[in-house]
């Protein structure tokens, strides 16, 4: 092989490399949303948003008694729950008989499934929602607004994003692996890729984390309850990215022992023909 075509294989390799370490964070980021905006984690989050921030333990004795009283009124199917700040219905079957747990139970759950489907619009529409006056640019306001994401379309989205970050991450390991001699060296440069996307990212979520757990300290209930909530979300990428790290260390583990066993016999080889008599 020339000199040139040597420069250029190795230089189509880096670029190569280069471009699918790039896409393979963004793929990455994806799997992440896709995760955290799925409906079991994404209604998880909301149930546990709602409880703290609408104080529902302290409301629920006026809400079960104004249920029970309506419920034995009007003729409509549905009994509006009054004095909760997600406007919510209850059956009027139900309506007169929910009470305690139950009840609570009931006001998460729904609460949950309907921030979920439509997104922060019925709490920021609420005159006395949560948000209101509450800073965007403070780890408090960024949690809180984020919780705009965790909704049906938006995981909609990211599976989107997820299955053409896919095709493109396969497209170009499959172009790198070509310039490639050995299944070795591809295992060594396909998991070293995989590794050099997720550490970084893996990083900055346990960093994140740790802001979000040291702003505790002075942040007022509003506050301390959303970093709570970002504190116990940030666990997701961190797994996925912690699992994502460990393997492509050990693929480019398996694949650097492969190479390093290949020179090996390859030197054996050589000493022995250089040894063998003519």
């Amino acid at each position: 092989m020339s000199r040139y075509r040597r420069t250029a294989r190795l230089a189509s390799q880096w670029f190569l490399g280069v471009a699918l370490v790039i896409v393979l964070v963004l793929f990455f980021g994806a799997i992440v949303g896709l995760q955290l905006t799925s409906r079991e984690n994404g209604e998880r989050i909301h149930r546990r948003a709602v409880a703290s921030l609408t104080d529902l333990d302290t409301l629920l004795p006026q809400i079960e008694r104004q249920l029970h009283e309506d419920a034995g009124s009007g003729d409509s199917k549905a009994v509006p729950v009054r004095g909760f700040p997600i406007p919510l219905e209850v059956p009027r079957s139900e309506a007169g008989t929910l009470s305690g747990a139950p009840l609570r139970q009931r006001l998460l759950d729904e609460a949950a499934r309907k921030l979920y489907d439509d997104g922060m619009s019925p709490w920021i529409q609420a005159d006395s929602g949560p948000g209101q006056g509450v800073q965007r640019f403070s780890a408090a306001g960024a949690i809180y607004h984020g919780l705009a994401i965790i909704r049906d379309s938006y995981h909609k989205a990211f599976l989107v994003a997820a299955v053409w970050l896919g095709l493109m991450v396969a497209g170009l390991a499959a172009a790198l692996a070509m310039t490639l001699g050995s299944w070795c060296s591809r295992l060594l440069v396909l998991g070293s890729a995989v590794f050099a996307g997720a550490l970084p990212s893996l990083a900055a979520a346990v960093a994140i984390r740790f802001a979000f757990k040291t702003a505790q300290s002075d942040a007022d209930s509003f506050a301390d309850t959303m970093l709570d909530l970002g504190v116990d979300a940030m666990w997701i990428p961190i797994r996925t990215y912690l699992a994502l790290t460990v393997l492509g260390m050990a693929v480019a583990g398996m694949g650097g022992l492969g190479v390093w066993l290949q020179s090996r016999g390859s030197g054996r080889e050589a000493t022995y023909v250089d040894a063998a008599p003519l």
